[in-house]
């Protein structure tokens, strides 16, 4: 990692601290989301070069400052008008129009058009980069437009993962025919994806799906009932169906690419015959489909079609971890910007010693998560160069990272609301839209208990967790300040644990460790995100001299991996050094050296 003055660097990027006010009432809409997150900065520094992280500044700085202004406004008139489903136009035919209102389609316009999110990992130009975005940096946009607009996200994250199954599976024809129309950044040109896999009798159980696709010359005629298909209006979806005479459960399932129009402009041959009426992202259409003989196109191998789908899906859990953790980014704004802004029984919300706890927490979440979803974006980059390690990585840390920041994301969100009081249950602010959009992340792309038995499958069947631990154990190795060294001892003790029971989960499968598999993911989650903190540290120290990160590491190990004893020691620093850490400003060794004593 380039050693750089951070310090210098971010100064002025800081939560600003509004006047507190009798009736103060402030808000984070109108900030600049980039510049006023000093730790989305302090990650890009150590996971990307120079030259790439100076040329990026300007472009996420800009996206910040819509995000924080447009966007934001958009997001909360969308969600106010949810699409409408026109069944039949004046003539009694079938349409099949989703009919949006004007802040969606312009949300449209800056999403997929003036930032290129859904194109830009795929084809240089966009925002005239000269390369396709690294995930790394890709991610980064993601997490600043998440803030403001979640229900997008979806539909953006599906045209991007439809893009990579099609260059990875598809003929030459349907890739000369679709991508780059997938991949534009003119609405004109624009098609957007979908993806349609679960059914009634099915949900989590993709192997009881019963839509079949019957051969007719050089393609596949679709027939039987979807129940959940997100971005309904897609222009072309990826479809989960049974050939004729394939076998029963997941291993008979074939993935096709069906288009919403025929060559000769028809609409083909299915129906959306309503439209969900969901709890949260409802500015983006979810629907009811019935394929009657629809024209489909198979997508790789026939005998595949499952693995291929579960590829696209895996990219999505990190896609959806990354809107969760802007989620907990937005709301953890919020929580500092309100109580900072508001006087409560003679003193400032922010100074009162349980809203510092609950401020202290979130902002803990925040970091940790964010630590976690850039580190894997950069494994994932390693594993798009064939690297054989970060394939297996990438295997269980995206369930880890769906299973616990979507979850966690419910829980922040909902402290964001209570810290704002009753205005937080006011629609008229942020934190509704915010509460209902998290619920979604943890049902997306497998529920937690789903996710958490296939972070099971992934240690048992891929050996994915030795490889997970290997690469823990060379992080800590590398600590090079004697206080990051004793505490990297205390992470390894962990480790040792739990490599013990990754041996008895491998020997053997009972249902005694299924129970166990949502704490076990916890843990392993929490060991993950520790090791990272102390890594950070550890550069934090060096390149700066400051011990914030340090501070941040010991706590959420006391927290969330081994209590210490003395709980009011802990307790006493947050309140001590809370508006320190808040605002990136120096922690003294003493702080540090303390608290570290308290938890050998």
């Amino acid at each position: 990692m380039p050693e750089r003055n951070d310090r210098e660097m971010i100064k002025n990027r800081q939560v600003p601290k509004p006047d507190a006010v009798v009736q103060g009432m402030h808000d984070a809409h109108g900030l600049n989301f980039f510049e006023t997150d000093p730790n989305v900065e302090f990650l890009l520094r150590n996971y990307v070069p120079k030259d790439e992280y100076e040329r990026v500044l300007p472009l996420l700085s800009k996206l910040g400052e819509v995000a924080g202004n447009e966007v934001d406004e958009l997001a909360h008139e969308a969600d106010r008008n949810p699409p409408e489903l026109v069944s039949y136009d004046k003539k009694g035919e079938q349409v099949n129009h989703v009919k949006y209102h004007p802040s969606y389609l312009r949300l449209e316009e800056i999403g997929y058009g003036e930032f290129g999110l859904a194109a830009m990992s795929h084809r240089p130009g966009v925002m005239d980069w000269p390369t396709p975005f690294s995930r790394v940096l890709k991610y980064s946009f993601w997490y600043l437009f998440a803030q403001a607009e979640f229900s997008l996200c979806c539909p953006m994250s599906m045209t991007d993962s439809a893009a990579t199954i099609l260059e990875k599976y598809a003929t030459d024809e349907i890739k000369e025919k679709y991508l780059p129309r997938l991949t534009s950044t003119d609405m004109d040109e624009l098609w957007t994806a979908g993806q349609f896999m679960t059914e009634k009798q099915g949900g989590s159980d993709v192997g009881a799906n019963t839509v079949t696709a019957k051969q007719v010359g050089d393609h596949w005629e679709i027939w039987g009932d979807k129940w959940f298909c997100s971005n309904v209006s897609a222009d072309i979806a990826l479809v989960l169906a049974r050939p004729e005479g394939a076998q029963q459960g997941s291993k008979g399932l074939a993935m096709f690419l069906v288009p919403k129009r025929l060559d000769n402009g028809e609409h083909n041959g299915y129906r959306i015959n309503r439209l969900k009426d969901k709890l949260g992202t409802k500015d983006m259409a979810s629907g009811e489909v019935t394929f009657e003989g629809a024209v489909g196109y198979a997508v790789g191998s026939i005998e595949n079609g499952f693995k291929q789908m579960m590829s696209m899906v895996n990219s999505s859990r990190l896609s959806n971890a990354v809107r969760s953790a802007g989620l907990m980014r937005r709301s953890y704004l919020e929580s500092i910007v309100a109580a900072r802004g508001r006087l409560a029984f003679g003193q400032q919300l922010s100074q009162l010693p349980l809203m510092q706890e609950g401020l202290f927490e979130m902002l803990l979440d925040t970091e940790a998560a964010a630590s976690m979803i850039f580190y894997t974006a950069n494994v994932f980059d390693h594993s798009d160069n064939d690297d054989s390690d970060s394939k297996k990585l990438l295997r269980i840390l995206t369930p880890l990272l769906k299973g616990y920041i979507c979850k966690r994301a419910r829980y922040v969100t909902a402290e964001a609301m209570e810290i704002r009081g009753g205005n937080g249950y006011i629609e008229d602010w942020v934190n509704p839209r915010l509460v209902r959009d998290a619920q979604l992340g943890s049902i997306w792309e497998g529920t937690t208990n789903i996710v958490a038995l296939d972070v099971l499958r992934a240690i048992r069947k891929d050996d994915a967790g030795t490889t997970l631990l290997h690469h823990l154990e060379q992080r800590l190795s590398r600590m090079s300040n004697p206080y990051t060294e004793r505490a990297a001892k205390l992470i390894l003790k962990r480790a040792s644990v739990i490599s013990r029971q990754m041996e008895q989960i491998s020997q053997k499968q009972t249902s005694i460790h299924d129970v166990a598999a949502k704490r076990f993911m916890e843990q392993m989650y929490h060991l993950n995100a520790a090791s990272l903190l102390l890594e950070e540290a550890d550069h934090e120290i060096a390149n700066d001299g400051n011990n914030r990160k340090l501070f941040l590491f010991i706590h959420y190990y006391h927290r969330y991996l081994k209590a210490a004893d003395d709980p009011i020691m802990f307790d006493t620093s947050v309140i001590e050094w809370l508006d320190a850490v808040i605002d990136w400003e120096e922690i003294p060794t003493d702080v540090v050296e303390k608290l570290l004593e308290a938890l050998d």
